[in-house]
């Protein structure tokens, strides 16, 4: 449940935080995926807000743009709760690496999964 509370937090600070340039970044539909999975939880929510964070990725690289803040690490997170810890690393690693504004909040999440 901490985990969902991490996601949900940085989710929500990342959407506010990047509203004043919405032309860098691809947010695809994240907001919409987002919405639904906090507001009815299940496999397939969870699923389909999984797969729009991965479309975002790939579709940020095709059209130039920016993946935005927090995207890989709720990859990542959502990657680790499904048991692909390593993966969710890489994500974590990811973020990170772009945005080295989330040292705390990564660093907190690889305390949490034991990295």
């Amino acid at each position: 449940m901490r985990i969902k509370a991490i996601i949900l937090a940085l989710g929500l600070l990342a959407l506010t935080g990047c509203a004043v340039n919405k032309d860098m970044y691809h947010w695809g539909n994240y907001n919409h995926t987002l919405y639904d999975y906090t507001k009815e939880p299940s496999e397939e929510t969870f699923k389909l807000h999984l797969a729009e964070l991965n479309k975002i990725v790939v579709d940020a690289k095709k059209n130039s743009k920016q993946v935005p803040p927090g995207v890989y690490f709720e990859l990542g997170m959502m990657e680790a709760e499904k048991g692909r810890v390593d993966l969710g690393i890489q994500h974590l690693n990811k973020e990170l690496e772009l945005y080295p504004e989330s040292a705390k909040f990564v660093a907190l999440a690889k305390k949490e999964l034991g990295k």
